[in-house]
């Protein structure tokens, strides 16, 4: 009887263990500017050539944005009402994502929303 129990009780605790367990890490791309944080979630297969694209962007304002930098992030990372998707990026004010393009992008259109949310000529901030 008590092994029965202890089956039970490990099958009732089964669904818990498996929904604290690890989310999948991405890596991401990140840079800052004045109080901005941009996350870019490159797609699986290509993370390297979109890379160049931040540098390119770094060269073009080197003194408003961060050296882009590449890390491991999980959705835990993220506030709680978003989750990590590949193609996407998020920009985040006090820790809060203020906007955010989760679709697939070519890397001629990255720069574009890139360039977009770090001009200060036509800025899309808010």
């Amino acid at each position: 009887m008590k092994k029965f129990g202890i089956i039970l009780l490990f099958i009732a605790f089964t669904p818990i263990l498996n929904s604290c367990q690890a989310e999948e890490d991405m890596q991401v791309i990140e840079f800052q500017f004045t109080d901005y944080q941009v996350i870019y979630v490159p797609p699986e297969e290509d993370n390297d050539s979109y890379m160049n694209t931040f540098i390119d962007l770094k060269a073009k304002y080197p003194e408003e944005i961060t050296s882009p930098e590449k890390r491991i992030m999980d959705n835990q990372d993220m506030p709680s009402d978003y989750t990590l998707n590949n193609n996407s990026i998020y920009l985040l004010k006090d820790e809060a994502v203020i906007y955010s393009i989760e679709n697939t992008m070519s890397r001629g259109d990255l720069m574009k929303t890139l360039d977009s949310i770090v001009s200060t000529d036509n800025q899309i901030i808010y």
